[in-house]
Formats: structure tokens, C-alpha cells, sequence
């Protein structure tokens, strides 16, 4: 069991890669998390950084552990970071795994030829 302070909290969410949003989606997530902990009385801001980043202030520390189950059922969330702890759910690859993925998908991709491409494009429609 973790012991976690009693004082104000903070720490952030990253969010799924590989997901197209707006500023303004992040936002959206920042605000329904907010509220939905709100309503089950835990004291938990939510506030988008950037376009794949949730920074969180939490008022009792000692609720954190209700805090990180909440972020890791949520769909948008990949992995919660608390101070120096990270949190994923059970079976994740580690966040720097995944970047590496997507890069070399991308690299992969610009480096086939506008044929080869085309043909993946029709065999995914």
C-alpha cells in the first residue's frame, strides 16, 4: 500500500498518443474529469497542458490512490505521474515504447513509395 502525503497534490496525465485532438477536446477532458471528481468528493483540478498532457492539483494528497483508479479506467489516459511514480495500467508498454512505435510507423510510412502507400490506403478503406 502506498503512503501518500497529506497536503495539496499535483502531478499529470498523459494521454493516449496517437489520437487527433484539439485544444480545445483537451480542455474538455480536463473539465468532465474535474467535475465527475467533484461529485464524488474528491478536491481534484484538472487543466490541459498540451495536446497530449492533463496537469492535475489535488487539495488532500492522501486521496491519490482514488485519484490514480479514476485516471487509469478512463479511455483518453495512458499513464498517471505523481511525483516521481508513474502509473499505467497492467500490460502497457512504458510511454517512451510507444513514441518509439509510432516514429518509426511514421518513418516507415514516408519512406514507401506514393505506389505503396496508395495501395495501403485502398486496402484500408
Amino acid at each position: 500500500m502506498m503512503k501518500w502525503h497529506t497536503g495539496p497534490a499535483f502531478g499529470f496525465v498523459k494521454l493516449r498518443l496517437g489520437v487527433k485532438r484539439t485544444r480545445d477536446t483537451v480542455a474538455e477532458i480536463a473539465m468532465k474529469w474535474t467535475k465527475v471528481l467533484r461529485t464524488g468528493a474528491l478536491g481534484v483540478r484538472f487543466m490541459g497542458v498540451d495536446l497530449n498532457t492533463i496537469m492535475f492539483n489535488m487539495e488532500q494528497g492522501q486521496e491519490m490512490t482514488e485519484l490514480k483508479e479514476f485516471v487509469l479506467t478512463q479511455p483518453e489516459a495512458y499513464e498517471i505521474k505523481i511525483g516521481d511514480q508513474v502509473f499505467r495500467r497492467p500490460g502497457d508498454p512504458p510511454l517512451e515504447e510507444v513514441v518509439e512505435k509510432l516514429q518509426n510507423e511514421k518513418k516507415r510510412v514516408e519512406n514507401e513509395s506514393p505506389a505503396e502507400s496508395n495501395r495501403h490506403l485502398k486496402e484500408e478503406l
